[in-house]
């Protein structure tokens, strides 16, 4: 349910930051037209305007980001209960069964006490400590892996947008007077 008014909540913001964008184009298109006019005051006070249309986009963009993290989060939560449902009965049934065999098969006994032991371990894991939901030292490491390969693709894709530098292919003589 949480989840579900989360999407809501972020689909609202889409709405909102497409609205924002468009009104950022239509009032830069505007102060292009007041400086090729060389009109200066509309000019400024449109590029005012446009300054603050891009601050509250911005901060509607982080928020969007905010929610977007705690839907994941909630999400993860979701998943990992699940997984404990699924996991606890198991650890039960595993103790009954270790008392019923470990009568007949020693061995059995020790394996399965082990084998539970490693799923109460996982449970306990997963529930406690400070890496249960924050920042982990080896989640942090992927994260920058990932952050480092999102700059790549988001500098190779820059050259799809803005013109490479032009290189000079002579070279710079200087003259001397005497």
């Amino acid at each position: 349910m949480a989840v579900k008014n989360l999407r809501g909540q972020i689909a609202k913001l889409d709405g909102m930051l497409t609205k924002l964008h468009q009104r950022d184009e239509k009032i830069f298109q505007r102060i292009v037209a007041a400086t090729q006019k060389h009109d200066v005051h509309t000019g400024k006070v449109l590029a005012n305007e446009l300054a603050e249309v891009r601050k509250v986009s911005k901060m509607l963009g982080n928020c969007r980001m905010a929610l977007e993290q705690i839907e994941l989060r909630l999400t993860t939560f979701h998943d990992l209960g699940d997984t404990v449902v699924t996991i606890a009965p198991t650890i039960g049934l595993m103790k009954n069964l270790r008392s019923s065999l470990g009568k007949f098969m020693p061995e059995a006994d020790r394996e399965l006490g082990m084998m539970t032991e490693m799923l109460n371990g996982l449970m306990m894991e997963s529930f406690s400590g400070d890496s249960a939901f924050g920042m982990e030292q080896s989640t942090n490491e992927e994260s920058d892996k990932i952050l480092e390969e999102a700059a790549a693709v988001a500098e190779s894709s820059v050259g799809d947008k803005f013109p490479s530098m032009p290189v000079s292919t002579q070279s710079a003589q200087s003259t001397r007077y005497l």
